[in-house]
């Protein structure tokens, strides 16, 4: 058991692991209380402004949520693409891992709409955002992960959006070419496909498209864990002894590697994710990849919301992933839903993301279609 939920730390982003558990630490150990249900250049907010015309710079930036300052990784529109709606790229969880899980493609969608990739709640901490202490401030999950990106979405990518619609001589009239589609494209990678869900639920107006690119398999998205069991694998996860143990030796770069080229890629991780998970891991990146690796997310079935999307829905999956064919439900149970399979495993937009950015401009095509 104890080997086993030491492989999960690292194989998180395949493990499909919130809307209604709260973590708090009350001093005598954990308590978890259901409440309901090209080349790439990265540079911050002080280096931004020096190449503001420059639509091939990544930038981090930072915004509010609630008492959280948060960050994420931004690209300016290409020239020509500024009235397209926003993307917004959900990152997954896990050892070392934040918005950079995206940079390549990114980087490599050069005739881009405006693309937003937000660190969420206790991820990023190498981008400024602010660590989560389990200890001082309890979170909801995925509720919380899904408000931040909410807020980013609202707060942020839309306003700047409009603005970009708004006339010269009519400041409250609408391109009509452009605002043809409801709201932006909304992407998730692996376990954290429960979060783009519910954003997509609950925004239906403002997420015209949602893609989840190696999703869980459908019935492990509607499949409950009990809260006995997820108290007793965070509680193990947070152990001092087993946990800090386990955590100590899955942060190290050779094991990094050796976990990620068995579960995560089809060929060999390169030396650029290596180097990525270096500069994000920390003890106290910790408490989120804690709390996913628990199974949280699993702590309620989400059938209803897959039922109910209103959004085209595009499911994408690796050639070399044996899970493909557990996946089928997903078309067969929801309403407008496809799959797609491309070159890859199990971290598509980092393998492959000149094809992840072909289908993402499909799916985009078929909003302005409706």
């Amino acid at each position: 058991m104890n080997s086993f939920k030491a492989i999960l730390l690292m194989a998180c982003l395949v493990h499909q692991t919130i809307d209604g558990f709260l973590i708090h630490n009350y001093g005598n150990g954990i308590s978890i209380n259901k409440q309901g249900g090209g080349s790439f250049q990265l540079l911050s907010n002080r280096q931004k402004d020096s190449v503001a015309s420059d639509s091939s710079v990544l930038t981090v930036e930072s915004y509010k949520h609630k008492t959280w300052n948060l960050t994420y990784l931004y690209k300016k529109a290409a020239p020509g693409r500024e009235k397209d709606p926003p993307i917004i790229l959900v990152h997954p969880v896990g050892v070392g891992i934040s918005s950079w899980f995206y940079k390549k493609l990114m980087t490599e969608f050069t005739d881009n709409p405006p693309l937003y990739a937000p660190d969420l709640i206790g991820c990023g901490l190498s981008h400024g955002a602010d660590a989560w202490d389990p200890e001082k401030i309890g979170l909801f999950f995925p509720l919380s992960w899904v408000e931040g990106v909410e807020s980013l979405l609202n707060t942020v990518a839309l306003p700047r959006w409009r603005d970009t619609q708004q006339s010269f001589f009519f400041p409250n009239y609408l391109d009509k070419s452009a605002s043809s589609s409801k709201g932006c494209l909304v992407l998730v990678q692996g376990g954290l496909a429960p979060v783009g869900v519910m954003i997509a639920q609950r925004n239906p107006t403002t997420v015209s498209s949602l893609m989840l690119t190696s999703p869980p398999t459908y019935q492990e998205m509607v499949t409950v864990i009990s809260q006995k069991e997820l108290e007793r694998n965070y509680n193990f996860l947070k152990s001092p002894i087993l946990g800090k143990a386990a955590f100590s030796v899955l942060e190290s770069r050779q094991v990094i590697k050796f976990f990620s080229n068995i579960f995560l890629f089809d060929d060999q991780c390169d030396d650029d994710w290596l180097d990525e998970t270096d500069k994000e891991t920390s003890k106290e990146a910790r408490p989120p990849i804690q709390a996913f690796n628990a199974g949280l997310l699993q702590h309620r079935s989400f059938e209803g919301e897959l039922k109910a999307l209103s959004q085209q829905t595009l499911i994408v999956e690796g050639n070399c992933d044996k899970r493909s064919k557990n996946r089928l439900q997903y078309a067969i149970e929801m309403r407008k839903c496809t799959l797609r399979t491309i070159d890859g495993l199990n971290v598509l937009p980092w393998e492959n993301p000149k094809q992840v950015i072909e289908l993402m401009k499909e799916l985009i095509q078929q909003g302005y279609q409706k």
